[in-house]
Protein backbone atom coordinates (compact mmCIF):
# COMPACT_ATOMS: atom_id res chain seq x y z
CA UNK A 1 0.00 0.00 0.00
CA UNK A 2 3.03 2.26 0.52
CA UNK A 3 4.23 1.66 -2.94
CA UNK A 4 0.62 2.30 -4.46
CA UNK A 5 0.43 5.57 -2.15
CA UNK A 6 3.42 7.14 -3.29
CA UNK A 7 2.42 6.18 -7.06
CA UNK A 8 -0.55 8.28 -7.05
CA UNK A 9 0.43 11.32 -4.71
CA UNK A 10 -2.13 10.22 -1.76
CA UNK A 11 -1.67 8.80 1.66
CA UNK A 12 -1.29 5.33 2.61
CA UNK A 13 -4.75 5.67 4.64
CA UNK A 14 -6.54 6.84 1.23
CA UNK A 15 -5.23 3.76 -0.44
CA UNK A 16 -6.65 1.37 2.79
CA UNK A 17 -10.07 2.51 2.12
CA UNK A 18 -10.29 2.40 -1.99
CA UNK A 19 -8.79 -1.21 -1.09
CA UNK A 20 -11.14 -2.22 1.54
CA UNK A 21 -14.37 -1.09 -0.58
CA UNK A 22 -14.76 1.90 1.16
CA UNK A 23 -16.76 4.68 -0.47
CA UNK A 24 -16.16 7.74 1.40
CA UNK A 25 -13.20 8.14 -1.73
CA UNK A 26 -13.67 10.53 -4.77
CA UNK A 27 -14.60 8.34 -7.88
CA UNK A 28 -10.95 9.75 -9.63
CA UNK A 29 -8.79 8.88 -6.95
CA UNK A 30 -10.26 5.45 -6.72
CA UNK A 31 -9.56 4.33 -10.69
CA UNK A 32 -6.21 5.88 -9.68
CA UNK A 33 -5.75 3.59 -6.95
CA UNK A 34 -7.28 0.56 -8.64
CA UNK A 35 -5.11 1.18 -11.85
CA UNK A 36 -1.96 1.85 -9.93
CA UNK A 37 -2.73 -1.39 -7.62
CA UNK A 38 -3.03 -3.47 -10.51
CA UNK A 39 0.55 -2.08 -12.48
CA UNK A 40 1.97 -2.91 -9.34
CA UNK A 41 0.43 -6.69 -9.21
CA UNK A 42 -0.97 -5.63 -5.63
CA UNK A 43 -2.10 -8.76 -3.73
CA UNK A 44 -4.03 -8.87 -0.14
CA UNK A 45 -2.31 -9.87 2.78
CA UNK A 46 -5.52 -12.60 3.95
CA UNK A 47 -3.65 -13.83 6.42
CA UNK A 48 -2.96 -10.33 7.98
CA UNK A 49 -6.20 -9.21 7.39
CA UNK A 50 -7.30 -12.09 9.24
CA UNK A 51 -5.33 -11.89 11.82
CA UNK A 52 -6.56 -8.53 12.66
CA UNK A 53 -9.78 -9.98 13.32
CA UNK A 54 -8.61 -12.63 15.54
CA UNK A 55 -8.81 -15.71 13.20
CA UNK A 56 -6.09 -17.46 11.17
CA UNK A 57 -8.70 -18.60 8.27
CA UNK A 58 -7.07 -22.12 8.47
CA UNK A 59 -9.27 -25.31 9.43
CA UNK A 60 -7.37 -28.12 10.40
CA UNK A 61 -7.64 -31.29 8.94
CA UNK A 62 -6.75 -33.97 11.90
CA UNK A 63 -6.37 -37.56 10.55
CA UNK A 64 -3.20 -40.12 11.27
CA UNK A 65 -1.36 -39.81 8.45
CA UNK A 66 -0.17 -43.48 8.03
CA UNK A 67 -2.96 -45.51 7.40
CA UNK A 68 -5.69 -43.13 6.19
CA UNK A 69 -3.92 -40.37 4.77
CA UNK A 70 -4.41 -41.12 0.86
CA UNK A 71 -6.79 -43.60 1.13
CA UNK A 72 -10.20 -43.72 -0.85
CA UNK A 73 -12.24 -43.05 2.44
CA UNK A 74 -9.82 -39.58 3.32
CA UNK A 75 -10.37 -38.22 0.02
CA UNK A 76 -13.95 -38.73 -0.22
CA UNK A 77 -14.57 -37.27 3.01
CA UNK A 78 -12.23 -34.20 2.27
CA UNK A 79 -14.26 -33.71 -1.42
CA UNK A 80 -16.91 -32.97 0.99
CA UNK A 81 -14.61 -30.63 3.19
CA UNK A 82 -14.11 -28.68 0.23
CA UNK A 83 -17.87 -28.84 -1.00
CA UNK A 84 -19.06 -27.63 2.35
CA UNK A 85 -16.03 -24.73 1.92
CA UNK A 86 -16.67 -23.02 -1.25
CA UNK A 87 -19.22 -20.71 1.33
CA UNK A 88 -16.89 -19.72 3.38
CA UNK A 89 -13.17 -17.70 2.99
CA UNK A 90 -11.35 -20.66 4.52
CA UNK A 91 -8.32 -22.76 3.88
CA UNK A 92 -7.45 -26.67 5.00
CA UNK A 93 -3.92 -27.06 6.94
CA UNK A 94 -3.35 -30.97 7.53
CA UNK A 95 -2.27 -32.18 11.27
CA UNK A 96 -0.45 -36.08 11.48
CA UNK A 97 -2.69 -36.83 15.28
CA UNK A 98 0.23 -39.11 16.16
CA UNK A 99 2.74 -37.01 16.39
CA UNK A 100 3.62 -36.10 19.80
CA UNK A 101 3.27 -32.79 19.67
CA UNK A 102 -0.68 -33.23 18.46
CA UNK A 103 -1.04 -35.30 21.52
CA UNK A 104 0.20 -32.33 23.92
CA UNK A 105 -3.14 -30.52 25.42
CA UNK A 106 -1.49 -27.38 26.17
CA UNK A 107 0.07 -26.96 22.93
CA UNK A 108 -2.24 -27.69 20.95
CA UNK A 109 -3.92 -24.77 23.13
CA UNK A 110 -1.39 -22.60 22.38
CA UNK A 111 -1.14 -23.07 18.68
CA UNK A 112 -5.42 -22.06 18.74
CA UNK A 113 -4.43 -19.15 20.66
CA UNK A 114 -1.82 -18.51 18.32
CA UNK A 115 -4.29 -18.21 15.58
CA UNK A 116 -2.79 -21.24 13.78
CA UNK A 117 -6.20 -22.61 13.52
CA UNK A 118 -9.62 -21.26 13.69
CA UNK A 119 -11.26 -24.99 14.38
CA UNK A 120 -10.79 -28.92 13.72
CA UNK A 121 -11.93 -31.51 11.44
CA UNK A 122 -10.66 -34.86 12.94
CA UNK A 123 -11.01 -38.19 10.93
CA UNK A 124 -9.75 -41.52 12.01
CA UNK A 125 -9.79 -40.37 16.25
CA UNK A 126 -8.65 -43.33 18.50
CA UNK A 127 -10.64 -44.27 21.43
CA UNK A 128 -6.77 -43.24 23.69
CA UNK A 129 -6.62 -40.12 21.86
CA UNK A 130 -6.47 -37.76 24.96
CA UNK A 131 -6.33 -34.18 23.05
CA UNK A 132 -9.88 -34.67 22.01
CA UNK A 133 -10.72 -33.85 25.76
CA UNK A 134 -8.00 -31.64 25.64
CA UNK A 135 -9.41 -29.63 22.69
CA UNK A 136 -13.16 -29.58 24.41
CA UNK A 137 -12.09 -28.15 27.62
CA UNK A 138 -10.14 -25.35 25.97
CA UNK A 139 -13.53 -24.52 24.21
CA UNK A 140 -11.58 -25.39 20.50
CA UNK A 141 -14.62 -25.57 17.47
CA UNK A 142 -13.97 -29.45 17.05
CA UNK A 143 -16.45 -31.67 14.60
CA UNK A 144 -15.70 -35.82 14.76
CA UNK A 145 -15.90 -37.19 12.00
CA UNK A 146 -16.55 -41.31 11.55
CA UNK A 147 -17.16 -42.09 15.07
CA UNK A 148 -19.52 -41.15 17.54
CA UNK A 149 -17.80 -39.72 21.07
CA UNK A 150 -18.80 -40.89 24.33
CA UNK A 151 -19.63 -37.53 25.33
CA UNK A 152 -22.52 -36.14 24.10
CA UNK A 153 -20.68 -32.44 24.09
CA UNK A 154 -18.28 -33.31 21.32
CA UNK A 155 -19.88 -32.59 18.01
CA UNK A 156 -19.88 -35.41 15.33
CA UNK A 157 -20.58 -36.92 11.92
CA UNK A 158 -20.84 -40.77 11.74
CA UNK A 159 -22.85 -43.54 9.79
CA UNK A 160 -24.64 -46.72 11.28
CA UNK A 161 -21.82 -48.83 11.66
CA UNK A 162 -23.99 -51.33 13.58
CA UNK A 163 -26.72 -51.03 11.02
CA UNK A 164 -24.23 -51.37 8.53
CA UNK A 165 -23.14 -54.79 9.73
CA UNK A 166 -26.27 -56.23 10.25
CA UNK A 167 -27.41 -55.36 6.81
CA UNK A 168 -24.19 -57.81 6.07
CA UNK A 169 -25.11 -60.34 8.36
CA UNK A 170 -28.94 -60.63 7.11
CA UNK A 171 -27.99 -60.90 3.47
CA UNK A 172 -25.56 -63.72 4.19
CA UNK A 173 -27.49 -65.67 6.53
CA UNK A 174 -30.85 -64.85 4.09
CA UNK A 175 -28.29 -66.81 1.28
CA UNK A 176 -28.35 -69.68 3.69
CA UNK A 177 -24.60 -69.12 5.17
CA UNK A 178 -24.13 -70.21 8.98
CA UNK A 179 -20.41 -70.52 8.94
CA UNK A 180 -20.21 -66.86 8.90
CA UNK A 181 -16.35 -65.05 9.37
CA UNK A 182 -15.21 -61.63 10.38
CA UNK A 183 -12.13 -59.85 9.63
CA UNK A 184 -12.28 -56.69 12.30
CA UNK A 185 -10.33 -53.26 12.27
CA UNK A 186 -7.70 -51.67 14.72
CA UNK A 187 -8.79 -52.24 17.80
CA UNK A 188 -8.04 -48.77 18.88
CA UNK A 189 -10.88 -47.35 16.44
CA UNK A 190 -14.05 -47.38 17.62
CA UNK A 191 -15.77 -47.72 14.59
CA UNK A 192 -14.15 -50.93 13.97
CA UNK A 193 -15.01 -52.14 17.88
CA UNK A 194 -18.69 -51.34 16.94
CA UNK A 195 -18.76 -53.32 13.43
CA UNK A 196 -16.99 -56.44 15.47
CA UNK A 197 -19.49 -56.09 18.65
CA UNK A 198 -22.60 -55.79 15.88
CA UNK A 199 -20.82 -58.84 13.90
CA UNK A 200 -20.83 -61.09 17.62
CA UNK A 201 -24.19 -59.61 18.40
CA UNK A 202 -25.76 -61.09 15.67
CA UNK A 203 -24.08 -64.81 15.54
CA UNK A 204 -25.69 -64.84 19.38
CA UNK A 205 -29.13 -64.05 18.11
CA UNK A 206 -28.98 -66.36 15.61
CA UNK A 207 -27.22 -69.08 17.57
CA UNK A 208 -24.45 -69.50 15.34
CA UNK A 209 -21.25 -71.30 15.76
CA UNK A 210 -18.02 -69.27 15.97
CA UNK A 211 -15.21 -70.97 16.27
CA UNK A 212 -12.43 -68.39 17.61
CA UNK A 213 -10.11 -68.45 14.56
CA UNK A 214 -13.56 -67.17 12.85
CA UNK A 215 -12.70 -63.44 14.59
CA UNK A 216 -9.45 -62.66 12.69
CA UNK A 217 -7.53 -59.31 13.48
CA UNK A 218 -7.08 -56.58 10.90
CA UNK A 219 -5.89 -53.12 10.56
CA UNK A 220 -8.05 -52.09 7.40
CA UNK A 221 -5.04 -52.45 5.09
CA UNK A 222 -5.32 -55.20 2.44
CA UNK A 223 -2.41 -56.70 3.42
CA UNK A 224 -3.97 -57.53 6.27
CA UNK A 225 -6.98 -58.94 4.73
CA UNK A 226 -5.09 -61.36 3.07
CA UNK A 227 -3.43 -62.68 6.27
CA UNK A 228 -6.46 -63.03 7.93
CA UNK A 229 -8.23 -64.87 4.24
CA UNK A 230 -5.33 -67.44 4.33
CA UNK A 231 -5.87 -67.94 8.13
CA UNK A 232 -9.92 -68.76 7.80
CA UNK A 233 -9.17 -70.53 4.41
CA UNK A 234 -6.64 -72.92 5.41
CA UNK A 235 -8.23 -73.57 8.91
CA UNK A 236 -10.36 -76.41 10.38
CA UNK A 237 -13.95 -75.61 9.47
CA UNK A 238 -13.69 -73.20 6.53
CA UNK A 239 -16.54 -71.00 6.48
CA UNK A 240 -18.39 -70.18 4.07
CA UNK A 241 -18.77 -66.60 4.07
CA UNK A 242 -16.47 -63.79 5.05
CA UNK A 243 -17.24 -60.45 6.24
CA UNK A 244 -14.46 -57.95 6.05
CA UNK A 245 -14.60 -54.96 8.30
CA UNK A 246 -13.70 -52.68 5.38
CA UNK A 247 -13.64 -53.11 1.67
CA UNK A 248 -9.55 -52.91 1.90
CA UNK A 249 -9.35 -56.03 3.78
CA UNK A 250 -12.20 -57.33 2.00
CA UNK A 251 -10.19 -57.14 -1.57
CA UNK A 252 -7.30 -58.53 0.59
CA UNK A 253 -9.79 -61.70 1.61
CA UNK A 254 -10.77 -62.32 -2.32
CA UNK A 255 -6.56 -62.32 -3.29
CA UNK A 256 -6.04 -65.16 -0.74
CA UNK A 257 -8.92 -67.20 -1.75
CA UNK A 258 -7.74 -66.57 -5.71
CA UNK A 259 -4.53 -67.84 -4.65
CA UNK A 260 -5.39 -71.10 -2.61
CA UNK A 261 -7.50 -71.80 -5.86
CA UNK A 262 -10.66 -71.24 -4.65
CA UNK A 263 -13.82 -69.25 -6.47
CA UNK A 264 -15.58 -65.83 -4.64
CA UNK A 265 -19.00 -66.68 -4.64
CA UNK A 266 -18.72 -70.29 -5.43
CA UNK A 267 -16.52 -71.65 -3.08
CA UNK A 268 -16.92 -68.67 -0.33
CA UNK A 269 -18.33 -65.66 -0.25
CA UNK A 270 -16.96 -62.19 0.55
CA UNK A 271 -18.30 -58.61 1.85
CA UNK A 272 -17.05 -55.44 2.94
CA UNK A 273 -17.74 -52.19 3.98
CA UNK A 274 -17.16 -48.70 2.68
CA UNK A 275 -18.25 -48.73 -1.27
CA UNK A 276 -14.92 -47.83 -2.12
CA UNK A 277 -14.71 -46.95 -5.63
CA UNK A 278 -13.00 -50.03 -6.86
CA UNK A 279 -15.80 -52.56 -5.27
CA UNK A 280 -17.80 -51.96 -8.10
CA UNK A 281 -15.48 -52.87 -10.85
CA UNK A 282 -12.80 -55.95 -8.42
CA UNK A 283 -13.03 -59.40 -9.81
CA UNK A 284 -15.92 -60.20 -9.10
CA UNK A 285 -17.51 -56.91 -7.95
CA UNK A 286 -17.57 -56.44 -4.31
CA UNK A 287 -20.84 -56.90 -2.09
CA UNK A 288 -20.79 -54.12 0.63
CA UNK A 289 -21.99 -51.16 2.31
CA UNK A 290 -21.83 -48.04 1.12
CA UNK A 291 -20.62 -45.68 3.81
CA UNK A 292 -21.94 -42.18 2.93
CA UNK A 293 -18.61 -40.44 3.31
CA UNK A 294 -18.68 -37.64 1.08
CA UNK A 295 -21.84 -36.46 3.04
CA UNK A 296 -20.25 -37.13 6.67
CA UNK A 297 -17.31 -34.78 5.16
CA UNK A 298 -19.40 -31.98 3.58
CA UNK A 299 -22.04 -32.17 7.04
CA UNK A 300 -18.74 -32.31 9.21
CA UNK A 301 -17.25 -29.07 7.39
CA UNK A 302 -20.62 -26.94 6.93
CA UNK A 303 -21.07 -27.58 10.96
CA UNK A 304 -17.39 -26.26 12.07
CA UNK A 305 -17.43 -23.52 9.25
CA UNK A 306 -20.97 -21.99 10.57
CA UNK A 307 -19.89 -22.34 14.15
CA UNK A 308 -16.39 -20.43 13.47
CA UNK A 309 -18.81 -17.49 11.41
CA UNK A 310 -21.00 -17.30 14.12
CA UNK A 311 -18.80 -17.67 17.62
CA UNK A 312 -20.70 -20.56 18.70
CA UNK A 313 -19.73 -24.03 19.23
CA UNK A 314 -20.91 -26.63 16.84
CA UNK A 315 -23.16 -29.08 18.53
CA UNK A 316 -24.96 -32.80 17.94
CA UNK A 317 -23.53 -36.04 16.91
CA UNK A 318 -25.24 -37.03 13.77
CA UNK A 319 -25.43 -40.38 12.72
CA UNK A 320 -26.08 -40.81 8.88
CA UNK A 321 -28.00 -43.92 7.23
CA UNK A 322 -25.70 -46.29 5.14
CA UNK A 323 -27.28 -49.02 2.51
CA UNK A 324 -26.80 -52.37 1.60
CA UNK A 325 -24.88 -52.67 -1.98
CA UNK A 326 -25.44 -56.51 -3.41
CA UNK A 327 -22.85 -57.58 -6.21
CA UNK A 328 -21.38 -60.67 -7.47
CA UNK A 329 -18.88 -61.64 -4.32
CA UNK A 330 -22.00 -63.25 -3.00
CA UNK A 331 -24.36 -66.65 -3.29
CA UNK A 332 -25.37 -69.04 -1.37
CA UNK A 333 -23.17 -71.53 0.28
CA UNK A 334 -21.30 -74.37 -2.10
CA UNK A 335 -23.61 -77.16 -0.34
CA UNK A 336 -26.93 -75.26 -0.84
CA UNK A 337 -28.98 -73.01 1.63
CA UNK A 338 -29.12 -74.08 5.56
CA UNK A 339 -31.72 -74.61 7.70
Amino acid sequence: MTDIARECGITKMTVSRVLAGGDKVKPATKARVLAAAKKLNYEVNTLAKNLTKGRSGFVGVATPFEGLLGTCYFGECFRGFSKARKRFDLDFVLFDTKLESFQDGEKLTQLYRQCRFDGLLVLGAHMNDSFIESLKSAGIPLVIIGEKPLSSEICSVSCDNTGGVELLCEHLYTLGHRRIAFVEGPKNLKVAKSRREQYLNFCRTRKLITPPHYLQPGTFQMSSGREAGKALLTGHTRPTAIIAANDSMAFGVIESARELSLRVPHDVSVVGFDDLDDASQYSPPLTTVHQPAFEMGKLSAQKLFKSIDTDILPTGQTVLNVSLILRESTAVPPSGPST
